[in-house]
């Protein structure tokens, strides 16, 4: 039984330890002018977004023209964790004026593409979808 509760812990501290060196992060601190509030912000810098990490149903509808589809390409409902095609991640298809449809600006890494009526912020390494905003698009 204390070969086991040895073997445990020991697997423990590994685990720990791996963890602590898989996820790098990155810290800013904020402190306002007057200096009574301090702002913490630590994000990874493994890529991980996930405060960007949501799915939105888009109460507002904007006209942005006529989507156009590459040669070949079947439009279907994207996710989040689903990975967009690469003909989808060119210019042609990137909002890059995100703000005008009260987008949030799209942190290193990741770009805003519209399929069709939906818009998503997706990963440009691999074209993972971190955010999916339905329905914006008449």
């Amino acid at each position: 039984m204390k070969n086991l509760l040895t073997t445990t812990a020991v697997l423990a501290l590994l685990a720990g330890t791996v963890a602590a060196f898989a996820q790098p992060a990155e810290t800013t601190t904020t402190q306002s002018p007057d200096s009574t509030t301090q702002t913490t912000v630590t994000k990874s810098s493994d890529g991980d977004y996930t405060e960007y990490r949501k799915t939105v149903t888009s109460t507002r509808h904007f006209h942005a023209g006529e989507w156009a589809a590459p040669t070949g390409f079947t439009v279907r409902h994207y996710s989040l964790g689903d990975r967009l095609p690469r003909d989808l991640l060119v210019n042609h298809y990137e909002l890059t004026d995100y703000g005008t449809y009260e987008l949030v600006a799209p942190p290193s890494g990741t770009v805003w593409v519209r399929v069709k009526s939906d818009a998503f912020l997706v990963r440009t390494d691999d074209g993972e979808i971190i955010q999916a905003d339905y329905g914006m698009f008449n």
